[in-house]
């Protein structure tokens, strides 16, 4: 019998005989589960751009900081020698400003593997090869001339030949003012209206225009290293309209034959073969390596030009909206890409007369 304390089991607690006894518990559906993944999804769309434009804030104030170093280097350069250095019109003999303000840089060890009493380059035109004695600078990577915003490798195969046909020369994102491009100022085998070209020296009581309105220095992309045959560029931002066959060089006077403030987009619709050879060795005071021109505006979408040794090379970035440019004062300021193309080239100018107005 039972008494009337006796208590029985629920019934879903009885135990039956071979079978464990089982307990249940709360758990998410596979709606709800997919609810929380979708969730989760969207705030991570939500926060990669923010996490994005913080990361390229970070490269961007890394490349203002590196224009910095840049200029007072160039700054020192001229406390030592009374002027900024200039370019070479011998190719073989061509070292570029950068090389020449490594020791103002704290780059000794790259520095003292330049022998500035040998040419840069040997042999005779069409057969040129990187000298031996500075096969090993050029090809180091310095790490202050890059911008880190440019994920292009800053090693170029095919543009400067060394001894044995083996090695890499180091790249350039900072590229010097040659001037506004405008007449024939992009032909820097002579004088321009810029800080920069053939043999130049120019002193500070020569920027009339004041050094917190002359450029020293801006930015460009790496080029792309290869080059490419057809009515357009792979890349429009890397490479350049090769059109040696289309001008002949001016022998007794700057610039193209017949060339001076051309539509440089219809003038390069008519190329069909490319170059990568954009800042494709810091060390080597070539045009198309180490300098820019304001001709077009900051980060253009008409490819540059490349003829006979001279053309017209813009600034160009990574940075969204426009270039970092280096004025004569060391300080750097952000140029919007929108910003009118007679400023851009009023601060590209060391003697225009112009008022220009930088944040």
């Amino acid at each position: 019998m039972f008494s009337p304390t006796t208590r029985f089991p629920a019934a879903g607690m009885i135990r039956r005989p071979g079978r464990p006894n089982r307990r249940f518990s709360a758990g998410f559906t596979l709606v709800e589960l997919l609810v929380v993944i979708a969730i989760i999804g969207i705030l991570i769309a939500l926060l990669l751009p923010a996490v994005q434009a913080a990361r390229e804030a970070a490269r961007r104030a890394a490349c203002t900081n590196r224009l910095k170093q840049l200029g007072i280097a160039l700054l020192e350069y001229v406390d030592a020698h009374g002027s900024l250095p200039g370019l070479s019109r011998a190719p073989q003999r061509n070292f570029s400003v950068h090389s020449q303000i490594l020791p103002y840089l704290e780059e000794e060890t790259v520095c003292q593997l330049i022998d500035f009493k040998e040419p840069l380059m040997a042999g005779s035109s069409g057969s040129v090869s990187v000298n031996n004695v500075q096969a090993s600078a050029a090809q180091t990577v310095v790490t202050v001339f890059l911008c880190p915003s440019d994920d292009m490798s800053a090693r170029f195969s095919n543009y400067l030949y060394f001894p044995g046909g083996q090695g890499q020369s180091g790249g350039t994102n900072y590229v010097v003012c040659g001037g506004s491009g405008t007449g024939t100022n992009y032909d820097l085998r002579y004088p321009s209206d810029g800080l920069f070209w053939s043999d130049s020296a120019v002193r500070p009581r020569d920027m009339r225009d004041g050094a917190s309105h002359t450029m020293l220095m801006s930015e460009s992309l790496l080029g792309s290293d290869s080059d490419t045959a057809g009515p357009e560029p792979e890349d429009p931002r890397r490479q350049m309209a090769h059109m040696c066959s289309q001008f002949s060089l001016n022998t007794g006077g700057p610039g193209l034959s017949g060339v001076e403030n051309p539509d440089l987009a219809a003038l390069v619709a008519g190329a069909t073969y490319w170059l990568g050879i954009r800042g494709a060795a810091w060390i080597w005071g070539t045009q198309p390596m180490t300098t820019f021109s304001a001709y077009m505006p900051p980060n253009t979408s008409v490819p540059d030009m490349f003829a006979k040794r001279t053309g017209f090379f813009a600034a160009r970035s990574n940075h969204p909206g426009g270039v970092n440019a280096l004025l004569a004062d060391g300080s750097v300021h952000f140029i919007d890409e929108s910003t009118s193309l007679s400023t851009w080239r009023a601060l590209s100018t060391r003697d225009g007369g112009e008022v220009v107005q930088t944040e």
